[in-house]
C-alpha cells in the first residue's frame, strides 16, 4: 500500500511540473515580443531568420535548438509574428523536453522536478532575456545527473556510455560555466553513489581540465577573455566583498528591494538540515563548497557590476546547485512526506511563477519606448534614422547597440515594406549609406530589394530630430 501511495505522490508531483511548463509557455506566449524584441534577443533571432547556415555563438553548439526550429519554420513561409512566437515558446520548450524524457523515459520523477524548479527558482527579468545561453544549465545538468542515476547505475554498455558521454557534451557546450556545473554533478553523485568510480573520476578530469581544452580548441572571444581577466582583477577586492555590486545584488533581492531569493535560501537550509539530520557528511561538504564557490567567483568576475538582468542572469545555475540535491533527498521520503512536499511546491511555484509575471513590466516598457521610435520615424518618413546616444538616453533607452535590430523586428511585423531601423551615432546625420553604423543589416540584401521578412531602402540615414 505505502508503494502504492508513493507512487500516487510522484504522479501529482509530475502533474504539478507539467502545470508549471504550461504556464511558462503561456507567459512566453502571450510575451513573444517583449521577450525578442529585446537587445541580445534581437540581434540573435534577426541573425536566425535574415542570416545563411546555422550561427554558433561564441563556440556554445548546445544553444542552438531554438535557432534550429525557427530556421525550419522559416522553410514553410511562417510570417514574421509566426518566427517570434516559434523563438519565444522554443526556449521553453527545450526544458520541457528533458523534463519529459527524464519523467516518462527515464522514470525518474525527482530528477524531472529538479527540472521544473529550477526553471522559477532563481528565474525573473531573465524569463525575458532568452538568448542568455546560461538558461540551458537550468536543464542540461540534471539530464545529466539523471543519465548517471539511471541508465548508468543499471547498465554500462556502449549505448549508456554514449548517452552519458553526449549529455555531458550538452553541458560543457552550452555556456563556460557549464565545466563546474558538471563537475557539481560529478562530485554530487560520487558523494550519493559507490557505483562506477572509476568513470566518475575519468569525467571528473575532462570537467577540471575542460577550460583548457576549450580554450586551446575554441579560442575565447574578447568578451570572454576579459570575463577572465576580471576575475582575477576582483581577487583583490575579497576582503570588502559585502560592498561589491553583485553581492549586493543578491542581499537585495533577498529582503530589502524583493524577496526574489529568499526561497532559495530556504531551500537550502532546508536542504542543509535534511544531510545533517542524515549525517551525509560528503554530500554536505560538496552542495556547500559549490555553493560558496559559485558565489564567490560571481562577485568577483562582476567587481564592477552589470545590468540588473545580466547580474541575475549570472546566478541562474544557483537554482541547480540546490534544487538538484533537494529534490533527491525528496525522492527518499515516505509517501506522507512528499504529500508535504506536494503542498510546498504548490507555494513556491506561485510565488516564483508571480514574481516571473510582474518582471515583464521593464521589458513592456522597454517595448513601448522602441514603438514610440518607430512611430516617430514612419511620421516623418523615415525609414532608416539615425540619433544620438543623448535622446535615447533622455528617452530611457539606455543600451544602444541592438537598438537597429530591436526596431527592425519591431516594425516588420507589420510586413516587411513597414520595415524602419534608428541606429545610434555621435555623427548624425551619416555621411554615408549607413554601412558602418548598423553593421549586419545592411548585408544580406536587405536594403534594396530585401526578403520576405525584411526590406530597408537603399540611402543614407535620416536624422531623427529630439522634438519627434
Amino acid at each position: 500500500m505505502n508503494g502504492l501511495k508513493l507512487h500516487q505522490a510522484e504522479r501529482w508531483h509530475l502533474a504539478l511540473g507539467h502545470i508549471l511548463f504550461l504556464a511558462l509557455f503561456t507567459l512566453a506566449y502571450i510575451h513573444a515580443v517583449p521577450r525578442v524584441v529585446h537587445v541580445d534577443s534581437a540581434f540573435q533571432v534577426f541573425k536566425w531568420i535574415h542570416g545563411e547556415g546555422i550561427g554558433v555563438e561564441a563556440h556554445r553548439f548546445s544553444a542552438i535548438f531554438p535557432q534550429l526550429l525557427v530556421k525550419l519554420a522559416t522553410q514553410f513561409g511562417i510570417r514574421l509574428q509566426g518566427l517570434v512566437v516559434i523563438a519565444s515558446v522554443a526556449h521553453v520548450l527545450v526544458p520541457y523536453v528533458i523534463f519529459v524524457v527524464i519523467a516518462h523515459v527515464l522514470r525518474l520523477p525527482w530528477h524531472a522536478l529538479a527540472v521544473a524548479l529550477a526553471q522559477v527558482l532563481c528565474t525573473r527579468l531573465t524569463f525575458y532575456g532568452i538568448v542568455l545561453e546560461v538558461n540551458y544549465l537550468l536543464c542540461y545538468p540534471i539530464l545529466f545527473a539523471a543519465m548517471l542515476d539511471g541508465p548508468l547505475s543499471r547498465s554500462r554498455t556502449p549505448l549508456v556510455l554514449l548517452m552519458v558521454l553526449i549529455s555531458l557534451l550538452l553541458v560543457l557546450f552550452a555556456h563556460p560555466v557549464g565545466c563546474i556545473m558538471a563537475l557539481f554533478v560529478l562530485l554530487l553523485h560520487w558523494a550519493r553513489s559507490t557505483a562506477s568510480r572509476s568513470l566518475i573520476y575519468g569525467l571528473a578530469l575532462l570537467c577540471v581540465l575542460w577550460p583548457l581544452i576549450s580554450r586551446a580548441v575554441f579560442p575565447p572571444t574578447g568578451y570572454e577573455a576579459g570575463l577572465y581577466t576580471a576575475t582575477s582583477e576582483g581577487l583583490h577586492a575579497a576582503p570588502r566583498i559585502a560592498e561589491l555590486p553583485a553581492w549586493r545584488f543578491l542581499m537585495q533581492h533577498t529582503w530589502q528591494a524583493t524577496t526574489h531569493y529568499l526561497i532559495l535560501w530556504s531551500g537550502l537550509l532546508a536542504l542543509l538540515i535534511i544531510l545533517v539530520r542524515r549525517r551525509s557528511w560528503k554530500q554536505l561538504v560538496v552542495c556547500l563548497c559549490a555553493l560558496v564557490g559559485y558565489v564567490s567567483l560571481n562577485v568577483f568576475t562582476y567587481h564592477q557590476g552589470e545590468t540588473a538582468m545580466m547580474m541575475e542572469k549570472n546566478f541562474l545555475p544557483l537554482a541547480v546547485l540546490v534544487g538538484l540535491p533537494l529534490m533527491l533527498e525528496m525522492g527518499r521520503m515516505t509517501a506522507p512526506g512528499q504529500w508535504g512536499v506536494f503542498a510546498a511546491f504548490v507555494v513556491v511555484f506561485f510565488i516564483q511563477f508571480r514574481g516571473i509575471s510582474f518582471a515583464a513590466r521593464p521589458a513592456r516598457e522597454r517595448l513601448a519606448r522602441i514603438e514610440q521610435l518607430v512611430l516617430s520615424c514612419q511620421r516623418s518618413g523615415i525609414k532608416k534614422a539615425c540619433t544620438s546616444p543623448e535622446m535615447l538616453d533622455r528617452e530611457g533607452l539606455n543600451i544602444h547597440w541592438a537598438l537597429p535590430f530591436e526596431t527592425l523586428l519591431l516594425s516588420s511585423l507589420r510586413g516587411p515594406e513597414n520595415g524602419v531601423t534608428v541606429v545610434s551615432h555621435d555623427a548624425c546625420p551619416p555621411s554615408t549609406d549607413g554601412a558602418d553604423f548598423s553593421g549586419l543589416i545592411e548585408a544580406g540584401d536587405v536594403c534594396g530589394n530585401g526578403t520576405s521578412y525584411f526590406r530597408l531602402p537603399k540611402g543614407p540615414y535620416g536624422v531623427l530630430s529630439t522634438q519627434e
